[in-house]
């Protein structure tokens, strides 16, 4: 009896241990926006050592995992150091509007969410 009440136990645990560690995905401030801003062309090319770029992904939060960012530095994780230099960039983060391959317009340093809401045409959600 008591080694059945104790397997009992063990698998209410392993039950509840398993509901547990199912976490909803918490949506971000601007995952809609970061969606858009891919979907429309726009990319970043960024570094892993560059202080503005850390600064720019702090304010997507969580929504930048959403737009992503093409890591320019060879050290950096994923890195394309080839793009980068096939695409001429010579500081990070650099911003641009990319259609089929073709670069339509770009953007040097720190934006706000405002000028890269006009650069895509994308509806910033206050």
């Amino acid at each position: 009896m008591k080694k059945a009440i104790g397997i009992g136990l063990v698998v209410l645990l392993i039950l509840i241990s398993g509901c547990a560690s199912q976490t909803p995905e918490v949506e971000g401030e601007y995952d809609s926006f970061a969606k858009c801003l891919s979907d429309s062309g726009v990319k970043m090319y960024g570094s892993f050592l560059c202080s503005v770029c850390k600064r720019q992904r702090d304010l997507f939060g969580s929504s930048f995992e959403l737009l992503g960012e093409i890591e320019c530095h060879p050290r950096g994780e994923n890195t394309q150091t080839e793009l980068c230099l096939e695409k001429n960039i010579e500081s990070t983060p650099t911003w641009t509007l990319e259609k089929d391959g073709v670069e339509l317009e770009r953007l040097d340093g720190y934006q706000n969410l405002e000028v890269l809401a006009e650069l895509s045409g994308c509806p910033l959600e206050e």
